[in-house]
């Protein structure tokens, strides 16, 4: 007698012993996967690897670029006829853009249940798996200790005029200081940063990677993970928080017109499981899972942290985004708006 085939809307919402035969028995006739990623690869690899040690019978194939790219991409291919991603993995604002064109799918996963109600989407669309803590890091050859700030308000000291980079479409961070400061004093503060500001780059690996090579001497906000793997590998990289640190999820999602939806879920299982996240923590992430501690704990503790809220900004966001060339990127770096389009992704 035939199984009966599930759609990938009713598949994701499979509970208990029907569920894990349904998504054995799928993914062994699927064999494969499609991850759509903007963690670094060497993460992704180690994850993947020891996901095939677990399920032999999927063989899967990881696509990795800047969150916004991902993003960008999934649409594009959507629009051609059909997005090849079964996994998505990127920030909840990207999340969100893809949620709000329909394009992913609500899920369950019994590994979801131990996680905090903040860690899943309210309406079942992601489970957060990553914290990405936005700190200050800095180059301590190419600036004076004295010089660096201990607060929000030390980013304003002349000595450090034209020696700030920012990330090019880190809108949001901006967003949530507003929130939590009050629009008046934000506008003021990221005023007076813009007259700060040296240089624009995109991606924070990127920015951190360039302040431990010189060639970037300050960044504001960059991901604590980053700027600890760094230092740990005795490059010249020195970070601290600034209070409130900003909080930002990474997501996994189901597409939901995933080719291997099967495959998919057990992918997500695993990525949301006690060892799956174990192995985010092996390099240097922060998990969420509420039994795995950053290593080393004080990336994400120890300091006043503020999360993003990536609903209020996505109702704000061509405003937000507005602002921020205006105030904070140099004259020369603002791109005309056709450029931007694929802006506050990162």
């Amino acid at each position: 007698m035939s199984q009966k085939k599930h759609s990938v809307k009713e598949l994701a919402q499979l509970r208990g012993e029907e569920r894990k035969e349904a998504l054995t028995r799928g993914a062994m006739e699927e064999g494969t996967l499609s991850f759509y990623t903007s963690t670094a690869p060497e993460d992704i690899q180690s994850l993947l690897m020891a996901f095939g040690m677990r399920y032999p019978f999927i063989q899967p194939e990881m696509v990795r670029d800047k969150g916004v790219v991902v993003r960008e991409r999934i649409i594009q291919e959507s629009r051609d006829g059909g997005s090849a991603a079964d996994v998505v993995e990127i920030n909840d604002l990207n999340l969100g853009k893809l949620k709000e064109r329909g394009l992913l799918c609500p899920y369950y996963s019994p590994e979801a249940e131990v996680y905090p109600r903040e860690l899943r989407e309210s309406e079942g669309f992601w489970v957060a798996e990553q914290k990405n803590y936005l700190v200050l890091a800095w180059n301590p050859q190419l600036i004076d200790q004295a010089a660096v700030p201990h607060n929000y308000d030390g980013l304003l000291d002349p000595r450090l005029k034209g020696k700030i980079t920012v990330e090019a479409h880190d809108a949001s961070w901006m967003a949530a200081l507003m929130g939590h400061w009050g629009e008046k004093k934000a506008l003021e503060f990221f005023r007076s940063l813009g007259r700060q500001v040296g240089g624009v780059r995109v991606g924070h690996q990127i920015i951190a990677e360039q302040i431990a090579a010189g060639s970037v001497a300050l960044s504001p906000h960059i991901h604590s993970n980053n700027s600890e793997w760094l230092k740990r590998r005795n490059l010249p990289i020195d970070w601290r928080p600034l209070e409130p640190v900003e909080v930002e999820f990474v997501g996994a999602a189901l597409p939901a017109a995933a080719p291997h939806p099967h495959a998919a879920l057990l992918l997500i299982d695993y990525i949301l499981s006690l060892e799956g996240q174990k192995i985010y923590r092996r390099w240097k992430r922060v998990p969420c899972h509420p039994a795995v501690e950053a290593d080393p704990p004080y990336m994400s503790s120890g300091f006043d942290a503020i999360l993003f809220d990536a609903k209020s900004y996505l109702k704000r966001e061509s405003e937000y985004e507005k602002i921020w060339r205006e105030l904070v990127l140099p004259p020369a770096s603002r791109a005309p708006q056709a450029q931007w389009a694929v802006g506050g992704g990162k």
